[in-house]
């Protein structure tokens, strides 16, 4: 299925959107046997369409990673595909950029890790999730969105922020699994993080489901769960993660815009510009 057409990041001049630009957004819309709400493949379209209200300047970082560019690469269609085929056609889509993909049902984060497979050869993941997603099989495919730490765990540790809901059998699971390591909301601290970022592989890759996030901040997601993270809770881990490790890319998954989701979808391109921020200036200040 032949990519679509999408918008422009942040309404970018040209020159700010090349093929040499650094960053890279690729926009998945798919969602697929479903374990509560729908609408995830709706959420990359208004995420980019928010980033036009975006300041070029991020004052808290102070940067303008607009500088290095940000190309919005065609947006995947692939709701009509089989969950094999959109975890195929993803991985072959990956470029060798700092990519942030946008989701899309986590599922999709399956097909982006494979496809960062290509090109670096050891990485770990760091999900920030209300939910662990270790079920081996969900709606009669292992590749649905509540199967992600159990695909991606095959190949790569993983570092779990924010949980609050797993199933007794998910945890019986954790319990005898070595390479994944999950801080609750019940005992979140950045000390706790910073205790366990050395479990991890030198470059990581980040990803982002928005439930995380109380329900009092995002609302309109899949699988909501009370009793979530802050605004400033996930830039702080974030800024953590970054003076650590070498991200090598994101993705913002289970965004579902339904109903007066405009702030929501400004806050989510306001996260993906604080991840391009944030490794811009990590850039900057090992430069000096």
């Amino acid at each position: 299925m032949k990519p679509t057409i999408t918008q422009i990041w942040m309404n970018l001049p040209e020159e700010y959107r090349t093929d040499a630009s650094k960053y890279v957004i690729i926009p998945i819309s798919y969602e697929k046997d479903l374990t509560f709400g729908t609408g995830t493949s709706k959420g990359p379209k208004e995420i980019i369409n928010a980033s036009k209200h975006l300041e070029y300047y991020d004052d808290q970082f102070d940067c303008e990673p607009f500088e290095q560019g940000i190309k919005i690469e065609s947006q995947l269609n692939l709701n009509e595909v089989t969950p094999e085929e959109m975890v195929k056609q993803i991985s072959n889509f990956i470029p060798q950029k700092f990519i942030i993909a946008l989701g899309g049902d986590h599922a999709t984060t399956i097909g982006t890790v494979k496809g960062l497979e290509q090109y670096h050869q050891e990485f770990s993941v760091i999900q920030f999730d209300a939910h662990v997603d270790f079920r081996d099989s969900w709606n009669g495919s292992n590749l649905n969105h509540a199967c992600v730490a159990t695909q991606i765990s095959k190949k790569h540790e993983l570092l779990q922020i924010g949980i609050r809901s797993m199933d007794i059998d998910e945890k019986e699971k954790l319990n005898q699994t070595s390479n994944i390591h999950t801080i609750s909301t019940y005992e979140f601290n950045l000390e706790r993080i910073k205790s366990m970022l050395p479990k991890l592989k030198e470059k990581v890759f980040i990803t982002i489901d928005v439930d995380v996030f109380d329900p009092s901040f995002m609302k309109n997601t899949g699988t909501p769960e009370p009793g979530g993270l802050t605004w400033n809770q996930i830039i702080d881990s974030l800024k953590l993660i970054f003076k650590e490790k070498k991200v090598i890319g994101a993705d913002i998954v289970e965004f579902a815009p339904i109903y007066n989701f405009e702030a929501e979808a400004y806050a989510l391109a306001k996260l993906a510009y604080k991840i391009m921020a944030l490794d811009s200036s990590n850039s900057n200040t090992l430069a000096k």
